[in-house]
């Protein structure tokens, strides 16, 4: 009986170094970075009109895909509309969101330098614009933030972008 609890014990630290050994290398081959924006449109102190997620790859500046995800809701009594604009200012779509409703899509990007490496997210017209939500977008593990978007890979739009 003893032998089989010093047994078991001995499986059990060599199966705990092995854990701790492939926590500490980081993620595994071919894994993914991400990152998440918040905004919240609905409080006139804090301007808050949306989010931005953006990637190149490594230092080359080359085209590297991503998928976003957006979700939102309208806090506000009228509709709202949220608009998706690319790097090069291209509108891809707006969005009428009814009151007091919520909405969210996803959507891949990053392909082509200069036009869908870098997407914003936020809310028409003036502040308050009565939205609030989140965007957060998976990269490959080679990706770096895009310069616009600063030194993470989503952030908050205190701003609102022209178009």
């Amino acid at each position: 009986m003893k032998l089989k609890i010093a047994l078991l014990s001995l499986l059990l630290a060599c199966a705990l170094g092995a854990d701790a050994r492939a926590a500490s290398k980081g993620p595994a081959g071919g894994g993914e970075r991400s990152d998440f924006a918040l905004f919240d449109g609905t409080n006139p102190a804090a301007i808050e009109f949306g989010a931005q997620c953006g990637a190149k790859l490594g230092s080359s500046g080359q085209a590297v895909a991503f998928t976003y995800y957006v979700t939102v809701s309208n806090w506000s009594d009228t509709l709202k509309v949220l608009r998706v604009l690319y790097a090069d200012g291209e509108e891809m779509a707006r969005y009428q969101i009814p009151p007091h409703t919520s909405f969210s899509f996803s959507q891949a990007a990053g392909g082509t330098p200069g036009v869908d490496d870098w997407i914003r997210v936020f809310g028409e017209g003036t502040a308050p614009v009565g939205l609030a939500g989140s965007m957060s977008a998976s990269f490959p593990a080679a990706a770096k933030p895009h310069p616009s978007v600063g030194t993470s890979f989503c952030t908050t739009l205190t701003t609102q972008p022209g178009a």
